[in-house]
This record gives structure tokens, C-alpha cells and sequence, in this order.
């Protein structure tokens, strides 16, 4: 999925962690295969090469991810959408030519996203797009949804305590810390990333972390990120990370992306659908050196 995966596996006898470490390798490939854009034999290729076109046969495994990300989308009131990647092109085009988009090409390309335009068909199992153009992007969601399946597997296999690292942005751990009741993950500072600006105790939970990284270090707007909202087409502005604790690694990067988009006066009534969740937005300030402060947080 185009980042590291690692696992700590505190206790496991070397064989068995040969063997867990092989098992993963071969989910986290599969998985892979089945969810990348990049992929261009991939299920999800086919759809965003022609579903614009005809409704196309989904594979049963697409098909149940397909509707997990439709029932977040709802959740979330539409800041969790998997069609927003015509709009990150069009920023990431303009903005290595230095430029900004107009406003007539924003809503241009807005006619092209939004998940209400996927025309489902549960009875044949078929998806069509109701506009051509447009185009799935399971990068917000492919990470959280490959590691529970895999923490799953892990528990069966007898492992009390791991702890799993996609990316170092989605965190999945079982049990707790060898030598503590939870394990300590820090959130690191943005631009000093060997300091922590705050820290989770997870157990038997997940963490997933979004921010809105520039598009480009070396020129242009450096102050619009690559995390785009669906309510305006607009990347969301600043230097800020969402981080979000839940017993779902699923729902963790879930709601890490889509709580970064929504106006913090309605977090609060996204997370009440989310049990157990907890979250923290990070904000770095540019007039003072970058230094991070905490802008919001939600605790169970």
C-alpha cells in the first residue's frame, strides 16, 4: 500500500513469529491488490477505468468494502467520501505550476465526486458511476481496514500482546505493554518529529493520524494541504493533524480524516455514533515558529 508495515511481537517464540510475519505479508499483498488505484489489474482499476460507461460486476470482497465505505459516508455526513481524488488532482496540478484553481474549475470538477453518484445495485451486485470521470480512492480507509482482519488472525493464533505500525499513521495493538497496563503512542510534532505533542494509551484499540501535509515542500501555496473537503472542494488550510483513538481500526481512520473536514461544532454529534472513539486536533501556528497547540479534543 506504498508504505512500511512493522510489528512488535513481545513473548513470541521465533518460529511462531516467522510464521505470523509470513501470514501477514501475504494478507497485507492481497489486500493490496484488491484495493489500489495503482494497481491497474485491481477491482478497483476496472471500476474507475469503466463504470462511468456501464454498471460493472463488483467482486464480493470490493463489494462488502464498498458498502462499509458507503455506511461511513452516512455516518460521517458526507466528510468520509472515496471520491474526492479528482479533486486532490486538480489541486496537486495547479499547485506545482504555482498556481491556485479557479473557482469555476473547483465546481467543474465537483460535478465529477461525491458518493451519491454511486449507482448501486445489491440485487446483481453491480456498481455504475452516474458521471464519467469520476474515480474511487481507498486511501483513506485501505490501512485500517487490512489490519483488523490481520490483529483477528494474530489473536486466534494465541498472541496476547502486539503491537502493528502501518505507516507509522495507523496504529493497531492487542493487550497491553509488557511492562504497563496500555501502550504509550505518541503523536509526533510535525516539524520535530523526534518530540511527542501528545500520547495515547491503547489497549486492545486502534489509532489512526491525518494531516494536512503540503502538497509541495519545494514551491508554490504552501499552506493548502492534500486532504481535500467534500463540502467545498477546497483543501482544508494550515499545518494541523487529526488523531483518533477507537476500538475499530476502521473507524479510527475513518473518522481521522473526516473529522479534519467537518467544523468542530459538529464533531461531537459524528463521534456519538462511534463508541469508545477519542480524539485530539494538533494545530501548528506558522507566526510562532510552528509550535503546536492542542485546537480540540473528545474524550469517552
Amino acid at each position: 500500500m506504498g508504505t512500511r508495515f512493522s510489528v512488535v511481537l513481545p513473548g513470541v517464540d521465533t518460529f511462531v513469529g516467522e510464521a505470523l510475519a509470513e501470514f501477514a505479508d501475504s494478507h497485507l499483498r492481497s489486500q493490496e491488490r484488491l484495493m489500489s488505484r495503482f494497481d491497474s489489474f485491481s477491482p478497483i482499476s476496472e471500476l474507475n477505468q469503466r463504470a462511468g460507461e456501464e454498471p460493472i460486476t463488483v467482486p464480493p470482497a470490493l463489494w462488502k468494502i464498498l458498502a462499509l465505505c458507503h455506511s461511513h459516508w452516512q455516518r460521517t455526513r458526507g466528510a468520509f467520501d472515496i471520491t474526492q481524488w479528482p479533486l486532490n488532482q486538480l489541486w496537486r496540478e495547479n499547485v506545482q505550476r504555482s498556481e491556485v484553481p479557479s473557482d469555476e474549475s473547483i465546481q467543474q470538477t465537483r460535478r465529477i465526486t461525491g458518493m451519491e453518484q454511486l449507482q448501486f445495485d445489491d440485487a446483481a451486485r453491480t456498481l455504475k458511476f452516474a458521471t464519467e470521470g469520476m474515480m474511487l480512492d481507498l486511501g483513506g480507509f485501505g490501512k485500517g481496514y487490512a489490519l483488523e482482519p490481520l490483529a483477528r488472525h494474530f489473536r486466534e493464533q494465541g498472541v496476547a500482546r502486539a503491537f502493528f505500525s502501518f505507516g507509522e499513521s495507523s496504529v493497531t495493538v492487542i493487550g497491553s505493554h509488557p511492562h504497563g497496563s496500555a501502550w504509550p503512542v505518541g503523536i509526533a510534532n510535525m516539524f520535530h518529529p523526534e518530540t511527542a505533542v501528545h500520547t495515547f494509551q491503547l489497549r486492545d484499540a486502534s489509532l489512526s493520524t491525518s494531516g494536512t501535509a503540503p502538497f509541495n515542500q519545494t514551491g508554490g501555496p504552501q499552506n493548502f494541504g492534500h486532504i481535500i473537503s467534500p463540502r467545498d472542494g477546497r483543501p482544508i488550510e494550515g499545518y494541523r493533524t487529526m488523531s483518533v483513538a477507537a476500538p475499530s481500526a476502521v473507524d479510527a481512520e475513518v473518522l481521522s480524516t473526516a473529522l479534519l473536514v467537518t467544523p468542530e461544532a459538529e464533531r461531537t454529534e459524528i463521534l456519538a455514533g462511534y463508541p469508545g472513539a477519542s480524539a485530539i486536533e494538533i494545530v501548528y501556528h506558522p507566526y510562532n515558529q510552528f509550535t503546536p497547540s492542542i485546537q480540540w479534543r473528545y474524550e469517552t
